[in-house]
């Protein structure tokens, strides 16, 4: 009985996450300790990540060393990092310290998810480290990178990276998209792809939509990098209607996943 509690709460607390915490943020639905529970990682007693950075280099460690902050209104523990040392192969003693990022905002990170991970971001041959600071209901996340530095053997702390919304990377084209959701089911966003120069994304394409509540329309525009410099290649509204979900978008994001 108890592991099928258990796992119909994870259904609960995960599958339907998003769709939960929007009605939390209405007022339809509260939170019980047993989500919570489910919905956010355990770091109280830090947490350990291995990661191949490159063929012929050793595998490297990443050690959490967590911060557990006052328990939140259920008396769930609200754990964060407070520092994350890496260590080179076998090593006793850490190499560096993972610094520049603001620890101080973080978020609890999503249980089950890879909140650490290691990619290639500057399309260089060797895998970086990213580490997820916030997330929200609507799928939006941000986090911190650096960059691995072959000459020194270290990692470095990208400033531009780490602004960088949630991404996704193509290794074939050598560019990352990145989208943004500002409300609407989506509709309301901010696309952007980039391609990396001297170590730091280029923006080479933009879409913004929004909904303009005096106009009741949706308002795209759409630019791409000409030269040095970014040209509208389209500025489109919509219809008017009384409201958002009555409106027929100019620019559809689902098609951005395609």
């Amino acid at each position: 009985m108890t592991h099928t509690r258990e796992r119909d709460l994870h259904q609960v607390c995960t599958t339907s996450l998003l769709v939960f915490l929007l009605l939390v943020v209405w007022g339809f639905a509260t939170i019980s300790s047993d989500c919570v529970a489910q919905v956010t990682d355990d770091l109280s007693q830090g947490e350990t990540f291995k990661f191949r950075i490159a063929p012929g280099l050793p595998e490297f460690t990443f050690k959490v060393i967590p911060e557990v902050r006052d328990k939140d209104q259920w008396g769930n523990a609200q754990a964060v990092v407070r520092d994350i040392e890496v260590y080179r192969g076998d090593a006793k003693q850490p190499l560096q310290h993972l610094t520049d990022c603001n620890w101080s905002d973080m978020e609890p990170p999503p249980r089950d998810s890879d909140w650490v991970r290691a990619e290639d971001m500057n399309f260089d041959g060797y895998n970086d480290i990213y580490v997820m600071t916030n997330w929200g209901a609507t799928g939006n996340q941000y986090g911190c990178v650096w960059l691995y530095n072959p000459a020194t053997q270290r990692f470095d702390f990208s400033k531009e990276f780490s602004e960088l919304p949630r991404f996704w990377r193509d290794p074939t084209a050598k560019t990352i998209f990145t989208f943004d959701k500002g409300g609407a089911a989506g509709l309301v966003h901010d696309a952007n792809r980039y391609k990396v120069e001297n170590n730091k994304p280029v923006l080479v394409w933009h879409e913004h939509q929004d909904w303009d509540f005096d106009r009741k329309q949706f308002h795209c525009v759409v630019e791409e990098r000409r030269g040095n410099a970014l040209a509208t290649v389209r500025d489109e509204w919509s219809k008017p209607a009384n409201d958002w979900s009555k409106a027929v978008a100019p620019c559809d994001p689902a098609k951005l996943f395609e």
